[in-house]
């Protein structure tokens, strides 16, 4: 496509943007599991449907000239060892405290079933035949759905002009505000919106702020408008992405903050890593403390368990390369 290689194609705040689209996420389950009452969190500024918007973005550009799409079987095979691994270790920790707090074992054949829906990924598309245990692994399961299907999609787009990846983006993203209510596995249609939206912004579809504070002042509002929540997010979810990837003003230069962006990096795992915290703190509430006092519900403790988290999760990207290297360099 002619005028692919007019934009850069590296952005270093979308790396900060994953903790920020993690983190809201993992202190509203903290406060739906009554952890963290204190904190009146009752929905999330971003839900985890960026997460798909971002990857499917980051594909698409990563991927963008037909000798860079990866092979199916290589590129499943890396994203395997970078994301499963840490699926088993929770899905395995949350089964045992769960067999520990509650008679599930009393049904053996449904707890070893709901054990072995999780460890297949196969729950998120059966949730109602299994107990739920590492509940976020759900979107691991659409995301391997999507990377399925993501070199074929790829060299598709590779065929289409500018007006039908706008008509194919304008769909989707009608198909995600109307159909709102359908069932998780369908929210991988962000994913392909992504891509969509990274396609458009390579070939310069889209006019995008040439002067840094008028970046800022859009990136500003649109944070303020998912603030109030208006209907849209979709929409708002994808002006934030491009208005970051324009690589423009004071926001983006703080977003691309080294510490940040590694915190950013490690975020997902955070995300899949949170319910078994979770889980321990409700062990210790229910077995120790019996909920006379809950010491994690206030501020000072709610930043160390964070730190705690998303700093054991960045080391764990930083030292487990060995997963990362199986199957083929996509990256």
């Amino acid at each position: 496509m002619p005028g692919t290689q007019a934009r850069k194609s590296y952005f270093p705040a979308l790396d900060s943007l994953r903790f920020f689209a993690s983190i809201n996420i993992v202190l509203l389950h903290f406060a739906s599991s009554h952890l963290l009452t204190y904190a009146k969190i009752d929905k999330p500024i971003l839900s985890a449907d960026i997460f798909f918007l971002l990857s499917g973005f980051i594909y698409s550009i990563l991927f963008n000239e037909p000798k860079r799409i990866p092979k199916l079987k290589p590129f499943m095979k890396e994203r395997f060892w970078r994301l499963y691994p840490l699926h088993i270790f929770c899905t395995l920790i949350i089964f045992a405290i769960t067999l520990y707090r509650t008679n599930l074992l009393d049904n053996t054949a449904y707890a070893l079933k709901s054990l072995a829906l999780h460890i297949s990924l196969l729950w998120a598309f059966v949730p109602k035949l299994g107990h739920h245990l590492n509940q976020p692994s759900w979107t691991l399961s659409v995301f391997f759905l999507c990377y399925a299907l993501t070199p074929a999609f790829l060299r598709f787009l590779n065929w289409q002009g500018k007006v039908i990846l706008w008509l194919l983006f304008l769909v989707l993203i009608f198909c995600t505000l109307y159909f709102r209510d359908l069932p998780n596995v369908f929210r991988g249609i962000n994913f392909f919106s992504g891509m969509l939206l990274g396609k458009l912004f390579l070939s310069n579809a889209i006019p995008l702020p040439k002067k840094a504070w008028l970046n800022d002042l859009l990136l500003l509002l649109t944070i303020i408008l998912l603030c109030i929540d208006i209907p849209g997010q979709p929409l708002l979810y994808s002006a934030l992405l491009l208005f970051l990837a324009n690589n423009k003003g004071l926001v983006v230069r703080i977003l691309s903050v080294g510490w940040l962006r590694a915190v950013g990096k490690a975020s997902f795992y955070t995300y899949l890593l949170h319910g078994v915290a979770i889980e321990l703190l409700h062990l210790y509430l229910d077995k120790i403390a019996q909920w006379k006092y809950n010491p994690f519900d206030n501020l000072p403790a709610t930043v160390i368990i964070m730190v705690l988290l998303y700093g054991s999760c960045t080391v764990y990207r930083a030292v487990s390369p060995h997963f990362w290297k199986r199957g083929s360099k996509t990256h």
